[in-house]
């Protein structure tokens, strides 16, 4: 690619159709036709006289001189945005959108009852939220800016910063533990376990903590694709659940869930705030990840710090 003028708004057109995965995702951002993005992006290969995307129907892929060109951008625009947070003084440097990706639980659990204080110090920040099992994807392409996650993604793009641990229980109601006599983690095998997966890989916090020929037999599988819909599942007697400690502090604290083997200590997992590296810098970014190292979570809903 030699003696290239390349145009700043065909750039922004081709780094958008990468980052939405098609011309039509990229269209909706940009707020343009569909025909304007492509004929944009059209045009940007005319003057480098190379393929950039391959058109795969409605979705697209990188060629390798475009994976160059969309790295490069992506340096490019993320310096300017810098630059223009660093043209601004005082307050008005925190301004702009910012979407936060969290784990569903976690979302409706937890950040949905103290991220208010940072919205109401923040006003000129547009702050979105989004909720997903899949934080990923959306990271990656940029449907959101930053992501509170408890898987480990090791991807030389992202920034990781963790933020807290994440604990486990084991509970069930107090007429299904009377009934079905649960004392020892023994006794599980005359029980129904509430899963996410029929195979119990969503137990391993549990069983981890035994010898692999010690550990517990389990009963009848029920799968339950969702966290919330197990704890309405367990508070109505259907089976034993695992579950993150914070997510049935309420229905422990009503006497509808009992926990169950309290002195076993379950594996744990460490939630972490992800970002693009190149946008670490940015001061909205700055000051949210700075907001939620400071929470005091331990306090406020039973997570470890």
């Amino acid at each position: 690619m030699t003696n290239l003028a390349l145009d700043l708004q065909q750039l922004r057109a081709f780094f958008t159709v990468v980052q939405a995965g098609s011309f039509s995702g990229a269209a909706r951002r940009l707020h343009r036709t569909q025909s304007a993005v492509s004929h944009a992006v059209r045009k940007l290969e005319d003057s480098a006289q190379v393929r950039l995307l391959d058109r795969l129907g409605r979705e697209v892929r990188l060629t390798e001189e475009g994976r160059t060109l969309h790295n490069a951008c992506e340096s490019i625009f993320s310096t300017l945005e810098a630059a223009q947070d660093d043209l601004r003084q005082g307050p008005a440097r925190a301004r702009g959108r910012l979407r936060l990706g969290a784990t569903v639980e976690f979302g409706s659990s937890i950040l949905m009852r103290n991220i208010r204080p940072f919205i109401d110090a923040y006003p000129d920040v547009e702050m979105d939220l989004y909720l997903s099992h899949d934080l990923l994807t959306p990271l990656l392409r940029e449907d959101v800016d930053l992501a509170i996650d408890c898987v480990h993604y090791r991807l030389p793009q992202l920034e990781r910063t963790p933020l807290f641990r994440e604990e486990y229980m084991v509970a069930c109601s107090p007429s299904y533990r009377e009934t079905k006599r649960i004392h020892n983690p023994s006794d599980l095998s005359r029980c129904v376990i509430l899963s996410l997966d029929k195979e119990c890989a969503w137990w391993r916090r549990f069983l981890t903590t035994f010898p692999v020929k010690s550990q517990p037999r389990f009963g009848r599988v029920i799968e339950i694709n969702h966290i919330r819909g197990m704890i309405n599942a367990a508070a109505s007697s259907l089976g034993v659940l695992i579950v993150p400690s914070y997510s049935i502090q309420s229905e422990l604290g009503r006497g509808i869930l009992v926990p169950l083997f309290p002195s076993i200590r379950l594996l744990e997992d460490r939630f972490a705030l992800y970002q693009k590296a190149a946008k670490a810098n940015l001061f909205k970014h700055r000051i949210l990840k700075q907001y939620l190292q400071n929470l005091k979570l331990s306090e406020l809903s039973g997570i470890g710090g």
